[in-house]
């Protein structure tokens, strides 16, 4: 059975560019209004189970924070580009911290960071394909301030279950996707602080 993800990458128009603006765009309209259920997405994905987290790609995995008491609210699906690994976890991008409008303006910048990887062995491109970014180069550049409130740190002892890895092929759409799942706020009230926080 045609995922989702295969499904609405079969609906782009062969003359939108794959990880442009007009794609990320495209996708924001085509899937609003849309309701994913994250188990039912989870169970019936054509995704793979992560067996590393790489700096430069994004994940999607169920998180349980080992801080959720002390925070003022948090995502419990996100969807994260890594911009660098540690000894426990990685901190990177959770995009659905910001609404989907701004993540089009963040990520077609991004894309401007995208190389291929020589460390990687494979003959397939978009497995070699990542975003080469680091905290100092987000911080510095002004057309990626949308970063801020993005910018979260996760324990791989606090995911639950098997991340999946999301292919380049699939994150305009998984960028887009409303698969968010905030606790203690609203969805409103977290996209009010997010921009708050860039324009303060």
């Amino acid at each position: 059975m045609e995922s989702l993800l295969e499904r609405l990458a079969n609906q782009t128009p062969s003359e939108t560019r794959e990880r442009s603006e007009e794609a990320l765009n495209f996708f924001r309209k085509e899937v609003r209004g849309l309701r994913v259920n994250p188990t039912s997405f989870y169970k019936q994905t054509n995704l793979n189970k992560a067996k590393r987290y790489l700096a430069g790609r994004m994940y999607t995995f169920f998180y349980n924070p080992k801080t959720k008491d002390k925070l003022p609210y948090y995502d419990t699906f996100p969807v994260v580009l890594i911009i660098e690994t540690t000894g426990n976890g990685f901190v990177g991008l959770n995009l659905h911290y910001i609404p989907p409008r701004y993540r089009v303006k963040l990520l077609s910048q991004l894309y401007d960071f995208v190389i291929e990887d020589p460390d990687i062995e494979s003959d397939d491109e978009d497995m070699k394909t990542k975003v080469k970014m680091s905290y100092e180069l987000l911080q510095s550049t002004a057309k990626l301030k949308f970063f801020r409130p993005c910018y979260k740190k996760y324990l791989t002892s606090h995911i639950e279950g098997r991340a999946l890895e999301i292919t380049p092929q699939y994150w305009d759409i998984m960028a887009m996707l409303p698969t968010a799942q905030f606790k203690k706020k609203t969805i409103k009230e977290v996209y009010g602080e997010s921009i708050r926080s860039v324009n303060g």
